[in-house]
């Protein structure tokens, strides 16, 4: 889906540590960016830094919460000066080149998030695919990068001006307590035919209302 984005400040310092899944899980995806021109080339330069730096984490994050590893061994991203998007089964991420770093991490993981929760195609009553995504999205933002990196982000998201009104979705999501969201995906999860007993763990970032 698309995703309109705002410029933010860098933010503060990197976690400490992550429990990693194991290697071969982590080291799985592979992403694959690519410059729509000569001018997005050093932006692609950063995302692929990025990833280097903090693809198995990232991984590794996405899979605590979800208790899904990814299904996809490789995604292609196009680097263009244009909206963000999941892209689809058949067709690469697009990441918008012009955002400041903290937000290129973001913009990344949040992107790859969708494309990981299309396993799960059966889809709870009234909970749209940002609203699913954001029952783990700041688990994971806060697990590679801290809270307040997670913190500042659901405020910028909020803050984004489209059709869609990410602001309530972020509300909502963030009403909700952990145990409330383990249930919630849990549901989901046995929706889709898998083993309903995910117990993932919930930061304090991501239960705080």
């Amino acid at each position: 889906s698309s995703c309109l984005e705002r410029f933010a400040r860098p933010a503060g310092p990197l976690l400490g540590a992550l429990s990693l899944l194991p290697a071969a899980a982590a080291g799985a995806v592979e992403i694959d960016f690519i410059a729509l021109s000569a001018a997005e080339e050093r932006d692609a330069k950063v995302y692929e830094e990025i990833w280097a730096q903090y693809g198995a984490r990232i991984v590794a994050a996405f899979g605590a919460p979800t208790c899904q590893p990814f299904a996809e061994p490789k995604v292609a991203a196009v680097v263009a000066n244009a909206t963000s998007h999941s892209g689809g089964p058949k067709h690469p991420m697009r990441l918008r080149s012009s955002y400041f770093r903290d937000v290129k991490q973001a913009t990344l993981v949040h992107e790859l998030g969708h494309r990981h929760l299309w396993q799960l195609v059966e889809r709870l009553d009234g909970i749209d695919g940002h609203q699913t995504l954001f029952l783990v999205l700041d688990q994971v933002w806060a697990d590679v990068w801290g809270e307040k990196f997670a913190k500042d982000r659901i405020r910028g998201e909020s803050e984004w001006r489209a059709e869609y009104d990410y602001a309530q979705a972020w509300s909502w999501a963030r009403s909700l307590s952990a145990d409330q969201r383990t249930r919630l995906w849990n549901e989901l999860l046995s929706m889709n035919g898998f083993a309903s007993a995910c117990e993932r763990p919930v930061s304090t970032t991501a239960a705080a209302r």
